[in-house]
């Protein structure tokens, strides 16, 4: 893993930056850089049909109720939701997993004009605060892993930069220990994209984004995080 970039709380908490592009996620998992990890709903030739394996393996949820659970998220739901699987074991290194839904998700459609253009700012905060939100205080998970969450070798530094706005809101808001450390992990992403990031902790120019209204559903033993942008 390679640090990047530290960034400082208002609390003087302090989270750890890192990226590697360069190894898969099965071997960045097995070194327990991360205890859970956000991961677009793509599957295939993808990070999240890279680590499907692994997924199985180390939380117990089978490949086919994975599979299943993308796919629904990816090309059915119209709503923006996030789909938190809790580890089902015991003694696993991740505390769980996060399918998030990302820019070729169908309810991203709402916000792509044109489609596939500049990144819906909002849409990657609020996914990435909610994602953090739910997995820090319902998982007491400290380390996040995070995957490329645009379509295939369309990332923008932008995504990167929302991430890294939703990571400092939370931070700020933590008054007890806070988040160890965030990597972004697996293709598409390069280090230029980062350098959005960097400035952003130098300059401490972070903007408050739109609230939102959230609402969580226990289904099946998987808890569904619905976000909306209405009134």
């Amino acid at each position: 893993m390679d640090l990047f970039s530290v960034l400082k709380s208002k609390t003087g908490n302090e989270t750890k930056l890192y990226y590697n592009f360069n190894t898969n996620d099965v071997e960045l998992f097995t070194k327990n850089i991360a205890d859970v990890y956000l991961v677009a709903t793509e599957d295939g030739f993808s990070p999240l049909g890279a680590s499907k394996e692994f997924l199985e393996n180390d939380t117990g949820w089978t490949g086919r109720e994975i599979e299943k659970l993308a796919y629904w998220n990816r090309f059915r739901n119209r709503n923006v939701t996030l789909v938190a699987c809790g580890s089902k074991k015991k003694n696993s290194i991740l505390r769980g997993f996060i399918l998030c839904p990302c820019e070729n998700s169908v309810c991203y459609q709402q916000f792509a004009t044109p489609k596939y253009g500049k990144p819906y700012r909002d849409f990657y905060y609020n996914i990435t605060y909610e994602a953090i939100s739910y997995a820090f205080n319902s998982w007491n998970a400290r380390k996040f892993a995070i995957s490329h969450l645009s379509s295939s070798q369309n990332y923008h530094q932008d995504i990167a930069t929302c991430h890294a706005e939703a990571l400092a809101h939370f931070c700020d808001e933590q008054t007890a220990p806070s988040i160890e450390s965030f990597s972004f992990i697996g293709c598409c992403i390069s280090p230029n994209h980062l350098e959005g990031i960097k400035r952003l902790n130098q300059e401490g120019n972070i903007t408050h984004h739109i609230p939102i209204s959230v609402k969580t559903e226990n289904k099946d033993n998987v808890i569904l995080i619905h976000l909306s942008w209405e009134s």
